[in-house]
């Protein structure tokens, strides 16, 4: 019971602090500080393009706020033991749906900039550590995916061996 606990408070922390970081962008834009790091370029300087990339940025960041919302849902349900709960399970797909799109959609962002960059002149094969973000947030959407549906298989099961009895 610690452990979940300790679980639900640790995405609440991550889902609150990434919700004000929402917040703290909206509010910075306006303001030109904001800055794409793969590319160093100025906001006033920026092309239809960046502001593209910017906007499909923000929506992926929405997508994996969505995630984690579903992630805190699933923690609250988790504290009542009910472990093959329809809503844990659903909760728990959703999630991983999130996290899969946001992960796919991070990595595509990743290599249009690496595309533009080379299309530019600029051939670079740098090793990035935000690049493991998204293969990670991948990697976490299909490991939740494949977790509802494993504890949807054992709900099934349980459901058909109470009615054996």
């Amino acid at each position: 019971m610690k452990n979940t606990i300790l679980f639900k408070s640790l995405v609440d922390i991550l889902y609150f602090l990434h919700f004000i970081g929402l917040i703290g962008i909206v509010f910075i834009i306006p303001f030109g500080i904001v800055n794409i790091n793969q590319v160093n370029i100025n906001v006033e300087d920026w092309s239809m393009f960046y502001w593209a990339i910017l906007i499909l940025s923000l929506i992926t960041y929405v997508i994996f706020l969505r995630g984690l919302y579903f992630l805190r849902k699933m923690a609250r349900f988790l504290l009542s033991n009910k472990y093959f709960s329809e809503k844990i399970i659903g909760n728990l797909k959703k999630s991983g749906s999130h996290f899969l799109l946001t992960g796919i959609i991070s990595f595509a962002l990743y290599a249009i900039l690496w595309l533009n960059k080379l299309y530019g002149g600029k051939f670079e094969l740098i090793y990035d550590t935000n690049l493991l973000v998204p293969l990670f947030l991948t990697i976490i959407g299909m490991f939740f995916i494949i977790q509802s549906n494993t504890l949807n298989l054992a709900k099934n099961i349980k459901e058909e061996n109470e009615l054996t009895v």
